[in-house]
This record gives C-alpha cells, sequence and structure tokens, in this order.
C-alpha cells in the first residue's frame, strides 16, 4: 500500500494514510544513523511540516530507544552527572533522561530549559511514556 506525500523536504516527508487519513512524519535525521522513523506528528493538527514541533514529535523515538538500551526508564536519588544539573539519574546511567537524550540524540530533542521536578521521595519512579500506555 502507498502513502501519499502530503509535502516532501530533504531529510522529511508528511504523508497521509490512505486508510484513516491521519499523517505521519516519515524522517530520516542527520543525527541518527539507520533508517526512516515513522512517527505521529505533534501537535496532532499539524498539517504542514512547518507546522510540527519536532522536538515533541521525536521525543516518543528517544524514549522507546533509551529504554531498549536501559530497560523500564527509572529515576534514582542520585543527582545527573552533568554540572548543574538537578535532575535524577536513570537507573543504570549516570546522566538524567534529558541528558541522555541530548548526548544521544542530539540537543534540540532534549527538554534542558524545562523547569526541573523535585520528587525526592522514593529511591526510584517510573518515567511516565508521552502516549501514557507506559511503553510503546
Amino acid at each position: 500500500m502507498q502513502w501519499p506525500v502530503v509535502e516532501l523536504a530533504e531529510w522529511e516527508e508528511l504523508r497521509q494514510c490512505p486508510g484513516c487519513g491521519r499523517t505521519w512524519l516519515a524522517a530520516w535525521p542527520e543525527e541518527l544513523d539507520g533508517g526512516m522513523i515513522l512517527c505521529a506528528p505533534q501537535p496532532v493538527t499539524a498539517r504542514r511540516l512547518r507546522d510540527i514541533d519536532r522536538a515533541s514529535t521525536l521525543r516518543a523515538y528517544c524514549l522507546a530507544r533509551l529504554e531498549e538500551h536501559f530497560g523500564t526508564l527509572r529515576e534514582r536519588k542520585l543527582v545527573c552527572r552533568k554540572a548543574g544539573c538537578d535532575r535524577k539519574r536513570l537507573e543504570g546511567a549516570g546522566h538524567c533522561v534529558e541528558h541522555l537524550i541530548a548526548d544521544r540524540f542530539g540537543r534540540h530533542l532534549a527538554r534542558l530549559e524545562s523547569p526541573i521536578r523535585r520528587e525526592p521521595t522514593s529511591e526510584t519512579r517510573e518515567i511516565p511514556s508521552p502516549d501514557g500506555d507506559g511503553g510503546e
């Protein structure tokens, strides 16, 4: 089945599912070695490439790849090793999830400028998946 291209750019395409009509972003990021990434664009109402928030759109992909490597993403009590960062380290890693995303997938995909939540009450906690179902 062919998915018609709605809009085309050098390293990405906006495609439309012929069955349901939903648009999808097909991207080939230069920072990542590998094939095409197919993601539901954020915001969902985006109908043009210029309307897509790439960091939010590719975040689910980044979290899924980190989960493949580390298992369930859980924060520990220890603070991230990056200087000046008060976020909690991921279990099995020396850095917080945002610095891991920045290091592995590019700084532009991390939420390093967002406010840091402080939740020191538990030893570990799971990081919620952006789609809310706890996984892919």
